[in-house]
């Protein structure tokens, strides 16, 4: 997902090789972890099947996840946003590759949705409106170098962001990341009202929160989009309506795995004796 500055072994037979086995090993982990009866008989009328997708969700342990509706929303520091902040850069940071690498071989209604989203990613042509750019804001809000951020990646978080990549860059995992993204997108809204009102609550500068404040609206938006123009025409495809069954049920899951891991991180922790030893520590600096 980046461009080098110098010779890589991205060619290489050898790192293909492991790659793929990596690759392949992750998914069939993921598909372990579903309950297979879940993938039978999948409502096969675009508008039943949309509704078995959202009722998946919202009836999953992921949805309405404590980490957000009572940790961020109600305790977080500005160090547990930074932390939090740095986990999320693996999707949130580099979304607009991600619409680029799926829209390939698509046409239609989806190629059009996938594209207007991927226009929205770029800040509708201004520059200093591109997302990742915006996103790029909370870090200088932060201070976290290139470095940290990498440093700092959990195995979930990383795992995350590689199921995006995986998903959008093979054309056969296309119904995956139908699946996988549109899910992504359409949590996102009730997430970052959360986020919101965390960095309200701290009073952090609002330069590191336009990001978030604009995919509120934007995603529910493009949420919409994404099922009736993505989904639902895909849905009469039984080969179609598993894989987009397989990629949401992916995301939720991992995101579930992700997000328990953030709220055990700070489980037992007494979140006032946590702000009170960040508010020296930011005065005694």
């Amino acid at each position: 997902m980046r461009i080098p500055d110098a010779e890589t072994a991205e060619g290489s037979i050898a790192v293909h090789e492991v790659t793929r086995l990596l690759e392949q090993a992750t998914l069939l982990g993921e598909d372990r972890q579903l309950d297979a009866t879940l993938l039978e008989d999948l409502p096969a009328e675009p508008g039943e099947f949309l509704s078995w997708l959202k009722g998946q969700a919202r009836q999953h342990r992921v949805f309405k996840h404590p980490y957000y509706t009572d940790f961020i929303r109600n305790h977080a520091t500005a160090a547990d946003l930074r932390t939090y902040m740095i986990q999320e850069s693996v999707v949130d940071g580099r979304f607009d590759d991600l619409l680029a690498l799926m829209q390939v071989g698509t046409s239609g209604a989806a190629k059009m949705e996938i594209a207007s989203n991927y226009w929205d990613e770029m800040g509708n042509g201004k520059p200093e409106e591109v997302h990742t750019t915006l996103f790029n804001q909370i870090f200088d809000v932060f201070n976290v170098s290139e470095t940290e951020m990498e440093e700092s990646l959990t195995a979930t978080a990383l795992l995350s962001g590689n199921l995006a990549v995986l998903l959008s860059r093979y054309r056969h995992r296309y119904p995956e990341a139908v699946g996988f993204l549109g899910m992504t997108e359409w949590l996102v809204p009730d997430r970052f009202v959360q986020v919101v009102s965390a960095w309200e609550r701290l009073g952090l500068p609002d330069v590191g929160i336009v990001y978030h404040r604009l995919h509120i609206t934007i995603d529910s938006q493009h949420a919409a989009g994404w099922f009736h123009n993505i989904v639902k025409p895909a849905a009469p495809s039984e080969y179609m309506r598993l894989g987009i069954a397989r990629g949401a049920l992916w995301r939720l899951n991992s995101s579930a795995r992700y997000l328990d891991e953030r709220l055990a991180e700070v489980a037992g922790e007494n979140v006032e004796d946590r702000g009170a030893a960040e508010t020296d520590a930011l005065v005694t600096g």
